[in-house]
This record gives C-alpha cells, sequence and structure tokens, in this order.
C-alpha cells in the first residue's frame, strides 16, 4: 500500500545561503549552484541527506543527491526528508522522473524557469513502505552504476 503525500508534509525545504563566489578549487565539501556541476567550498552549511536542485536555469533537468557535508547557493533548493517513512535516495529517484512535468505547468518567467518553496511543498510524492522504497532504490541504483561503465567503457 502506498500513501499519496505532499512535499512540504515529507521534508524540510529551503535555499542556501551562500554566493557562487565562494566556491574554491581546493575546497573541502562539495557546493551545489544551479548547475549540473558541483563545485568545491570551504566550509559546510548542511550535514545531512538531501535531493538538492536548481530555484532557477536548469529546474527539472537537474537533481543531486548528497549524503553528508556540503554548502549551497542561495539560488538552489535542498529537500531533506523529516520522516523514517521517505528513502531520500527514493525520493531522488522520484522527483527525477516525475517533477519536471509537474514544475513546467507552475513555473513562472518568460526566459529562464524559476520555482518557489509553495510550488516544491505541493509537489504530489508517492510513498511506498519503506522497503519497497529501498528495493527501488537497490535496483536502480545498480542500473545506474551499468550506466556509468558502460559510458566509462565508451568514453
Amino acid at each position: 500500500m502506498c500513501e499519496i503525500r505532499y512535499l512540504g508534509q515529507l521534508c524540510e525545504i529551503s535555499t542556501g545561503n551562500n554566493n557562487r563566489d565562494e566556491a574554491c578549487n581546493n575546497g573541502k565539501y562539495p557546493f551545489f549552484v544551479r548547475s549540473k556541476d558541483v563545485l568545491a567550498i570551504d566550509n559546510y552549511s548542511y550535514n545531512e541527506n538531501a535531493v538538492i536542485i536548481p530555484g532557477e536555469g536548469a529546474v527539472g533537468d537537474v537533481f543531486h543527491y548528497v549524503n553528508g557535508k556540503y554548502g549551497l547557493h542561495q539560488r538552489a533548493y535542498r529537500i531533506h526528508p523529516n520522516t523514517s517513512s521517505l528513502n531520500c535516495r527514493y525520493l531522488y529517484y522520484y522527483m527525477f522522473c516525475n517533477f519536471k512535468s509537474y514544475i513546467l505547468k507552475k513555473t513562472v518567467g518568460a526566459t529562464s524557469l524559476s520555482i518557489r518553496k509553495p510550488m516544491l511543498e505541493q509537489f504530489v510524492v508517492v510513498v511506498p513502505h519503506i522497503k519497497v522504497q529501498e528495493e527501488i532504490v537497490k535496483i536502480l541504483d545498480s542500473f545506474t552504476n551499468l550506466i556509468d561503465v558502460l559510458n566509462e567503457e565508451l568514453s
């Protein structure tokens, strides 16, 4: 049996407080900005499992999963589960597959897509039992690893 819940009921959602000019080449921690590229930073703002998405620009195309210490740009969102009934890695895959179609109906901005926190909070998430989520993650992680290996061999 699955629950249908809003993301805002399941997660703490906020933006970061770092600026891009705080990035450094040899930083100790990953620094998530609004792109696929992960930069580095000398200090961290969060130490958790989270899904990271841009608040503008590549909305619906960029998703990061982080487990540990990291810095976050002021226009990027962190989505951190605040319940043990939601596996963060499952949420990452779920959003990767379902978020873009949802957010394209809700975004603002003519030239650059931009999202706001209430839009995120109203995103509907199908939440199966935690054991089912863990199995889904195991399968999708295996496929992701295989794709990575194939891409390396093709390069």
